[in-house]
């Protein structure tokens, strides 16, 4: 049994929903080929949606209930969303495969330091808590926290706030994560080996820039568990109970092209900066 899974995924404006889940199907598939897995493979994307950004709630409100779910066509190219029994969870299908879609938030605390809260839709108010303060928070509203890399935003004051963070006890559950978009060329940050010497553990994800380019980025990265098969009436809470006491975890997926990082970066920087 295995579970793929893509933890820090966004669906931005620019990009056409059915290419993006249709890139999402094919690359998970080539993933499963490249990973020699076999039988009963979960796929799951774990939403990351920041600022007023909810697709989730759309894609919630116009799915299909689960009593209304019939037989489709093996060979369908049809995308259909059909709920579960969670409000944090659908179920994205095409023909007889299935990917697992689950409700996320990205928040950014008073340092400036991105936290993700998956399985969760609780918005908090960026830039007004601690990192500390606000990753008690997504616990409490039943987030699962994750510290993701991102370019940059972990060195000089950023950097040693979350080596504080990852120094600190906590109560609850949390991962740090890889993104694609870190450069082949780009050494592993230093904090990834330091929270592997206390145990705390990766959990990635493709993490798709604004850029209409980035669709098909879907699933190109994130993180393999090896595990039992998630449910589909209650995917969330399936693999909620599997993170917490985690088993074999590892990355999937390959860095990024160093001149297509270069080039992406001075994309966003323009976009930026008309914006």
């Amino acid at each position: 049994m295995a579970i793929l899974i893509d933890a820090h995924v966004h669906i931005y404006p620019e990009f056409n929903k059915e290419q993006f889940f249709s890139a999402a199907f094919d690359n998970f598939l080539t993933v499963e080929k490249r990973e020699n897995l076999v039988n009963d493979v979960s796929y799951v994307l774990a939403l990351a949606e920041g600022g007023e950004h909810d697709v989730f709630s759309t894609l919630y409100e116009n799915a299909v209930s689960p009593e209304n779910r019939v037989e489709r066509e093996t060979d369908s190219a049809d995308i259909i969303f059909y709920k579960t029994a969670e409000p944090n969870s659908l179920l994205v299908c095409r023909g007889e495969s299935t990917i697992i879609l689950l409700a996320g938030r990205q928040h950014v605390s008073k340092e400036n330091i991105e936290v993700l809260s998956l399985f969760s839709t609780v918005r908090h108010k960026d830039k007004t808590l601690s990192l500390p303060d606000l990753a008690q928070s997504i616990a409490d509203s039943d987030g699962l926290v994750v510290l993701p890399w991102g370019v940059g935003k972990w060195f000089g004051t950023r950097g040693k706030a979350v080596k504080s963070f990852l120094d600190s006890g906590h109560e609850f559950p949390f991962f740090i994560g890889d993104n694609g978009n870190r450069p082949s060329c780009w050494p592993t940050p230093s904090l990834f080996s330091h929270a592997h010497k206390k145990n705390i553990l990766l959990l990635s994800g493709s993490d798709p820039l604004p850029l209409v380019s980035h669709y098909d980025r879907i699933a190109t990265s994130g993180t393999l568990i090896l595990g039992e098969k998630l449910s589909t009436s209650h995917p969330a809470n399936s693999l909620r109970n599997q993170l917490e006491q985690p088993g074999d975890l590892r990355e999937f997926g390959c860095r990024m092209n160093s001149v297509r990082f270069v080039c992406d970066q001075l994309r966003i920087n323009l976009l930026n900066r008309f914006l």
